[in-house]
């Protein structure tokens, strides 16, 4: 029998070491692009399965990798990294092999060493409860347990593909979950009530709104505060300012950039010089 490999003695320098055993190791870390030590950072273990998980950090004036990069612009990363050992993750995967990603077949039969680092954005929402309680643990009585409970969820989520969910696109739910969205763009809870109104679990609103929209929830909703936020610009007096708030965003900055990122344009110059009409941002 192979003999497990032992993990790193630490997390890496300047990192917060959240949980560390044989068969594990999570830590957090943030540093700068500028950072001489940021490509140290990228260094994973040989043979060790390796999960960068890319968070926005809370101050919304930073910006966040990955990204276009430019060598002018100073970027902040933050990560969540988890890594296991090759004999943990095969034993957690074996079981449900079918319905394990492609690419990492050869792995999970022992024919090749996990592919490379796997950097991931965590831009799904249900993934959001994993990494923060990965991040803030609750007291439990056993940590050993809790972590390894919250990493086989986040193996269930990073390396099976998912699986197809047949829904009505006509389905009353599903018009009604929409309208409220539409209706209720400044509620910050409004995903989750939407899941509600649907009679679902957030996992199974997700998975309905992928294949009914093509899209996640959360990508619905961006979607319709900027089609809504450019509307107000083209056809009101309301400031910037207002027209964030009026669409859900407390913070100009953060409003500003994901506008940007949608129309190519910031709100102000999109003001000056529409490159849409009010028909055509209405959602179809």
């Amino acid at each position: 029998m192979q003999a497990t490999l032992p993990p790193p003695v630490d997390a890496p320098a300047g990192a917060r070491l959240l949980y560390r055993s044989e068969n594990a190791l999570v830590y957090e870390r943030r540093f700068y692009s500028d950072d001489p030590l940021a490509a140290q950072e990228f260094e994973s273990d040989t043979d060790w399965a390796e999960f960068v998980l890319s968070l926005r950090p809370p101050d919304a004036e930073h910006l966040v990798c990955p990204r276009t990069l430019r060598s002018d612009v100073r970027y902040l990363h933050h990560h969540l990294v988890a890594r296991l050992s090759p004999e943990c993750l095969r034993r957690w995967l074996a079981p449900d092999r079918a319905r394990v990603l492609p690419e990492l077949q050869p792995f999970v039969r022992g024919d090749a060493p996990f592919p490379r680092t796997l950097y991931l954005l965590v831009d799904n929402p249900l993934l959001h409860g994993v990494v923060e309680a990965l991040l803030m643990p609750p007291p439990v009585g056993s940590l050993r347990l809790f972590y390894e409970g919250k990493l086989r969820e986040l193996v269930a989520f990073l390396c099976f593909a998912e699986p197809e969910v047949v829904a009505a696109q006509d389905d009353a739910r599903l018009r009604d979950a929409l309208e409220y969205l539409q209706q209720h763009l400044s509620d910050p809870h409004a995903l989750q009530k939407v899941s509600e109104r649907l009679c679902v679990s957030p996992r199974q609103c997700q998975r309905l709104f992928r294949v009914a929209m093509g899209c996640s929830p959360s990508e619905y909703l961006t979607e319709l505060r900027m089609r809504r936020a450019a509307t107000l610009l083209v056809s009101t007096n309301l400031s910037v300012s207002e027209i964030a708030l009026e669409v859900g965003y407390l913070s100009l900055s953060h409003f500003s950039r994901v506008f940007r990122e949608r129309f190519g344009k910031t709100p102000r110059a999109f003001r000056a010089a529409p490159s849409l009409s009010v028909e055509e941002l209405l959602l179809k």
